[in-house]
């Protein structure tokens, strides 16, 4: 089944700080589960994107090179709010 992407980031001329904070801001959101297309332009820059989405708790789905760039699909972790129940959290797939 074909993943849907909710937004893409092109990182391609931002340093890993820069398309991090972009993917962070864009993400915060959107619920688990959503999935980002991040474009990046060299290997140091996937490196820190792909640890950082390790540390909180996401998911890299694909991670391909395409001519000169690499692009890579983030799937959103974390918990799902459960409505009308305080404190209630679900774990996302």
């Amino acid at each position: 089944m074909p993943l849907t992407v909710a937004f893409t980031v092109d990182g391609t001329a931002l340093t890993c700080k820069g398309a991090i904070a972009k993917l962070e801001t864009e993400f915060v959101t959107l619920p688990p589960g959503s999935v980002a297309r991040v474009l990046l332009a060299d290997v140091p820059t996937r490196i820190d994107v792909r640890a950082w989405a390790d540390r909180k708790g996401h998911r890299v789905v694909q991670d391909v090179r395409r001519d000169e760039r690499f692009e890579l699909l983030i799937e959103k972790g974390g918990r799902l709010v459960v409505a009308g129940v305080p404190g209630a959290t679900v774990n996302a797939p």
